[in-house]
C-alpha cells in the first residue's frame, strides 16, 4: 500500500497537523485514513499539502522522506541550494530539485534535478516550514 501524508483540515485533535496514512479522493476532497489496522479514521486534508512516502528514510533518526520535503544541500555537489522532493512525470521518478528551479516551475511536472540518494539531510517540509523557500537576506533573486 502506497503511502501518504497531508496537512488535515478538519476541527478535530488533528486540525493543523500533518496526517499519515492511506489517501483516497472523493468528490468531498482528499482524504487519509491515519487510524490503525483495526479501526479506520478517515480525516480530511488540504489536496495542496498531499505527497506520497518515497521509500527513503534518514538515517539513525530513521525518518520517512515524502514529496515535498526540504533537503540540505550535498557538499560533494557544485549546487549548493536547498533542494525539494518533486516528482518528475516524465522520467517516472523523484528528484532533488534546486529551490530557485522550484520556485519558478512549481506544478510544471518536468523537473531537472539531483537523484534523491545524493542527499543526507532533511530540513522539514514546504508546507510546515514555508521559511525556508524565502530568499536568503542578500541572496540574488
Amino acid at each position: 500500500m502506497r503511502k501518504f501524508r497531508g496537512k488535515a483540515i478538519d476541527h478535530g485533535k488533528h486540525h493543523g497537523k500533518m496526517v499519515y496514512g492511506h489517501l483516497s479522493e472523493w468528490e468531498s476532497g482528499s482524504w487519509i485514513d491515519c487510524g490503525t489496522e483495526q479501526e479506520s479514521e478517515w480525516v480530511p486534508v488540504d489536496p495542496e499539502t498531499v505527497g506520497q512516502y518515497i521509500g527513503i528514510n534518514e538515517g539513525s533518526n530513521n525518518a520517512e522522506w515524502y514529496e515535498g520535503d526540504v533537503l540540505s544541500p550535498n557538499p560533494h555537489l557544485q549546487n549548493q541550494e536547498l533542494q525539494i522532493i518533486c516528482y518528475d512525470s516524465h522520467q517516472a521518478k523523484y528528484k532533488g530539485v534546486p529551490l530557485s528551479a522550484y520556485l519558478i516551475n512549481a506544478g510544471n511536472g518536468s523537473w531537472t534535478g539531483f537523484d534523491i540518494k545524493y542527499f543526507q539531510r532533511r530540513k522539514g517540509n514546504i508546507h510546515d516550514n514555508p521559511e525556508l523557500l524565502a530568499p536568503k537576506e542578500g541572496a540574488e533573486q
